[in-house]
């Protein structure tokens, strides 16, 4: 699934962890700008101490962020409660690519 082309830096298009991602921003984060920057900044309070995880529920989704990584877990894949741990690094780089992506 991609948005218009979608990708970051660091997208490889047969990673399932990327797919995942673009689905995620795509489904539950959609083109809100209110989501995102509350997703990023989740990310940064993470990254610097100030929270030790985050989780949010979204239409198809759940997320949760740790320091070192990312959890997805898929509400409707044919495995239930089938999840998907991704790098927090790699995560906030489409995050903020998704944000560009938004805003132009």
């Amino acid at each position: 699934m991609t948005e218009n082309n979608f990708s970051w830096p660091e997208y490889c298009p047969n990673n399932p962890s990327h797919e995942l991602i673009i689905a995620y921003l795509t489904i539950d984060i959609q083109k809100s700008l209110h989501w995102i920057n509350e997703l990023h900044q989740k990310i940064k309070e993470i990254k610097s101490g100030q929270i030790s995880s985050w989780e949010r529920t979204g239409n198809a989704y759940c997320l949760y962020l740790f320091p070192d990584h990312v959890v997805i877990e898929d509400d409707y894949s044919e495995e239930s409660g089938a999840t998907m741990e991704i790098s927090l690094s790699d995560f906030e780089q489409a995050v903020v690519s998704w944000k560009q992506f938004v805003m132009y």
